[in-house]
């Protein structure tokens, strides 16, 4: 059965994250054993959530977004394709409980921040560039440019925006795609690559995650020049408790839920009568699947709110007053490695390369490349912690390196790599990761904003290297086995 495969996959996923939770608790890190108790209960609650979750979007999300682009580029319209990305973007991102977790996690800190007005900026902006990452697919213009132009325009609006909204901003890039949204989008980049069939496809199926990413960064880096300037730290999220107050969770997860599904059954009810004119069995099965999702989502969430991001805030809080501090960089390799596997849409993203790619792009080795780029960046923001080093410092040259390989990398490896930027910052980091950047950076006496915020910006970022490393080294793993396919020419 189909959920068994995935309960078995996810399980293998999520193990290691509580095996390391506990050796740290033996160890150096002490917690108290009802809050490991919690932890534990907590991991299983996310093996079931997170199988039930994958799913549903294999039976329903997937093949509605490929149904929705195939239908758009069918239209032939430029402006309905345009009005559908901006209100997708928008519908889609004002419902995202990843986006919902930052907004919180920021507001907590700073109370004139307005949760409304970030969750509006970052809606706005994810909706105008996915827009215009369609109109780049009907125009027939390079990915690679588009993304040189993208963060172009961020460095330059970044090098005037005051410096307390930077790490916010690109941390937003990260969180804007969760476990709704990118699952959607991906799958509305192939529904419209496969009905183009043209030479740029593969390239094409990837990429809308990418540039996605970008709208928030923007948007947030501009809402900083209508800040009142006070940036004065009023809260704190460190909390030691072990209380799992079960009802509530479920409650306040379920109406994130519905709130994020209530919108894709708008978006579906809209686009069937308008576009699809789905058969009655299409119908039946994607109501299934829509089911399986959400309450996969819910469980999921339950697990994430009620135990890793108490246990990331207690751990992070402890391992602070630990000397000497360095140990935080491997440790937060290690966290690193483990964490990425337990993303919903990294699994999602892995499973779609590997079938645009027929098999050849396998899904362990693009898994792999994940957790290395992940870990990378877990201990740079240990490292940025420990040492207080400004976030631009690692971020600019990252960026440059990132937009250098996309000139030697196949089109098709940039266009994942730039989506797996987005994937990989999924919820896990949002919650479990920032939770334990910012209990760290509190312990140690820091500025949370400064130091803690930031490490899904490094989680977002550093995949678009790896990944295109390893699609160099593809390129070249192809080279050689064509070349020794040929036959030799006579003399």
């Amino acid at each position: 059965m189909n959920l068994l495969r995935k309960f078995k996959e996810t399980s293998l996923s999520v193990a290691p994250i509580v095996l390391i939770v506990l050796f740290l608790h033996l160890t150096i890190a002490p917690l108290s054993w009802s809050a490991m108790l919690v932890f534990a209960f907590g991991g299983v609650l996310i093996i079931i959530g997170l199988s039930l979750f994958l799913l549903g979007t294999d039976i329903s999300i997937i093949p509605f977004g490929q149904a929705v682009g195939s239908s758009l580029v069918n239209k032939r319209n430029t402006k309905l394709m345009v009005g559908s990305g901006i209100i997708v973007g928008i519908v889609i991102t004002v419902a995202e409980p990843q986006v919902q977790i930052l907004a919180r996690q920021v507001t907590l800190f700073n109370e004139s921040i307005s949760h409304f007005s970030l969750i509006f900026a970052i809606s706005i902006g994810v909706g105008l560039f996915v827009a215009g990452a369609l109109l780049r697919i009907l125009l027939h213009f390079s990915y690679r440019w588009t993304v040189i132009i993208g963060y172009a325009i961020i460095a330059i609006i970044a090098f005037f925006a005051d410096s307390f909204y930077i790490p916010i901003a690109f941390d937003a890039g990260g969180a804007t795609t969760g476990p709704m949204t990118v699952p959607f989008i991906i799958a509305l980049g192939i529904g419209i690559s496969n009905v183009r069939r043209d030479e740029k496809s593969e390239e094409n199926s990837f990429g809308l995650v990418g540039i996605a990413s970008i709208g928030p960064i923007v948007a947030i880096l501009l809402m900083a020049f209508l800040s009142d300037g006070n940036n004065e730290i009023v809260g704190s999220q460190t909390n030691n408790s072990a209380a799992f107050a079960l009802g509530p969770l479920f409650l306040s997860s379920t109406i994130e839920v519905l709130q994020a599904m209530a919108p894709l059954a708008v978006l579906f009810i809209l686009f069937h009568f308008t576009l699809l004119h789905l058969k009655r069995r299409q119908i039946i099965r994607s109501i299934e699947g829509i089911i399986y999702t959400a309450v996969g989502l819910i469980i999921f969430l339950v697990g994430v709110n009620g135990a890793l991001m108490p246990i990331g805030s207690a751990l992070g809080a402890s391992l602070g007053t630990f000397s000497p501090s360095f140990i935080l960089i491997p440790i937060g390799f290690i966290f690193g490695a483990v964490i990425v596997l337990a993303e919903p849409a990294v699994w999602v993203l892995t499973e779609q390369v590997r079938e645009v790619s027929r098999g050849t792009i396998s899904q362990r080795i693009v898994l792999v490349f994940f957790s290395l780029g992940v870990s990378l960046a877990v201990a740079l923001a240990m490292m940025r912690i420990v040492y207080s080093i400004p976030l631009t410092y690692i971020l600019l040259p990252g960026y440059a390196i990132a937009l250098a390989l996309s000139f030697f990398s196949p089109p098709l490896f940039t266009a994942i790599a730039f989506d797996s930027g987005g994937v990989a910052s999924g919820p896990l980091s949002s919650s479990f990761l920032l939770a334990f950047a910012l209990g760290i950076s509190q312990a140690m006496g820091g500025n949370p904003f400064l130091d803690g915020f930031g490490i899904v910006a490094l989680v977002a970022m550093t995949p678009l290297i790896t990944i295109q490393i390893l699609g160099i080294f593809f390129k070249q793993k192809t080279k050689k086995s064509v070349g020794y396919n040929q036959p030799k020419e006579k003399s």
